[in-house]
C-alpha cells in the first residue's frame, strides 16, 4: 500500500486512482506504465465489496492512447488478482467505445448496463421517457 500512496496527488488518473481529500484511497492493486519516469497509463483495482470482489479502472494519458497500452495493463492486473483469488470485474460508460474494446480484449463479457439517467429533476435526457411509464 505505500506504493500506492506514494502515488498521491498524481491527476489524470481518476478512474483508476482516485484519492480523496484526506489522502485516503480505495484502490488496493494498480500495474502503471511509463515513459522515461513519467507515468502515462495507470490500472487501479479497487475494493468493492467484502467478498473478494474488486472494480478495474483504466486510464491512459491521450497521446499514449490507442496503442493497446490500457489493454495490457488490464490484463496483467487482471491476471494479477486472479492469482491472488480476487474475483475482478471491469465497468464501462456506455458511450465509452475505447473502454469498451479494451474490456472485451481482456476477455470481460458484458453483464449488466447501469445508466445515471435517473435525475427526476427535468434535467435528465430520460425524463420524457419516464413519463410515459406507469408504475
Amino acid at each position: 500500500m505505500a506504493e500506492i500512496f506514494s502515488l498521491t496527488g498524481l491527476t489524470g488518473f481518476e478512474n483508476s486512482l482516485a484519492f480523496d481529500e484526506n489522502g485516503s484511497t480505495s484502490t488496493k492493486g494498480v500495474y502503471i506504465a511509463k515513459d522515461n519516469n513519467k507515468i502515462i497509463g495507470v490500472a487501479g483495482a479497487a475494493e468493492s465489496s467484502t467478498d473478494g470482489v474488486w472494480e478495474i479502472g483504466i486510464d491512459v494519458m491521450e497521446e499514449y492512447r490507442n496503442a493497446r497500452l490500457g489493454t495490457y495493463l488490464v490484463r496483467g492486473l487482471t491476471k494479477e488478482l486472479l492469482a491472488r483469488n480476487i474475483i475482478p470485474f471491469y465497468s464501462a460508460s456506455i458511450t465509452n467505445i475505447g473502454s469498451q474494446m479494451v474490456a472485451s480484449r481482456c476477455d470481460y463479457i458484458p453483464l449488466w448496463v447501469d445508466t445515471f439517467g435517473t435525475i427526476l429533476d427535468g434535467s435528465s435526457v430520460y425524463n420524457d421517457m419516464i413519463k410515459g411509464l406507469s408504475l
